[in-house]
């Protein structure tokens, strides 16, 4: 085994493993809290959240209207230049009993306009 080989099989392999463990990793972590479809029950006290899962699909998950919580944005100094602040924004929800953030767009497209002054 010449030295070429030798440093190719002890440092780039190894190396170039690591990086696409890496890349998977971010890829698998991606920002997956938006959200694509949200239903209330008869009573108004569950959400019935649809949003991506990991592998290409929808999952749904049940919220308790009670633990949802608006997040206030970040301070920062440009506030006109948040899309927080923007009307067809991102408003961003907190679960507090799972611990789990929603994402929702703003536009009124997205939205029932009869429901949508009694969620935000």
């Amino acid at each position: 085994m010449n030295v070429q080989y030798g440093a190719k099989r002890s440092i780039v392999r190894p190396s170039h493993t690591m990086y696409v463990v890496t890349i998977m990793t971010l890829i698998y972590n991606m920002d997956f809290d938006y959200v694509t479809k949200m239903r209330y029950n008869k009573e108004k006290d569950l959400v019935f959240v649809t949003k991506p899962d990991r592998f290409w699909g929808e999952s749904e998950h049940v919220y308790e209207m009670h633990h949802l919580e608006q997040m206030v944005p970040a301070a920062v100094t440009a506030m006109k230049n948040m899309s927080a602040m923007d009307h067809d924004g991102i408003l961003t929800v907190h679960d507090m009993g799972e611990k789990d953030y929603l994402k929702f767009y703003k536009e009124d497209k997205y939205w029932n306009l009869e429901l949508k002054d009694e969620f935000t």
